[in-house]
């Protein structure tokens, strides 16, 4: 379960601050005090299935993203990456993403 929390506190970080709202704002939004909000997003906590599905559906975000997880042995920060390659890129991104990608790996053989 911790990687399945781990995902969601980076989602919501990640998505919340895209949309340019502070931990105060979404608090308020959702019902919950900061702090509640805080620990979910960096401390690993689990939130209520309703406080769940209020956050996804308020930052529109897909449970996929947050349940679905195909690769177990992910660090966070590949976890982070991904999300924000498979939700936040568009096709210009991606490309310039994997020219670079490319580019560091053949620097390092």
């Amino acid at each position: 379960m911790q990687k399945t929390t781990s995902k969601l506190g980076i989602a919501i970080k990640t998505t919340r601050k895209e949309k340019g709202l502070t931990q105060m704002e979404l608090s308020e939004e959702l019902g919950i005090t900061p702090r509640h909000l805080q620990a979910i997003e960096n401390e690993n906590k689990t939130p209520s299935y309703n406080l769940l599905f209020r956050m996804l559906s308020y930052l529109n975000i897909s449970a996929d993203t947050i349940l679905h997880n195909p690769e177990n042995n992910i660090s966070s920060e590949q976890n982070q990456l991904l999300y924000l390659i498979k939700y936040k890129c568009d096709e210009r991104d991606i490309s310039v993403l994997l020219s670079t990608a490319k580019a560091l790996i053949e620097t390092k053989m």
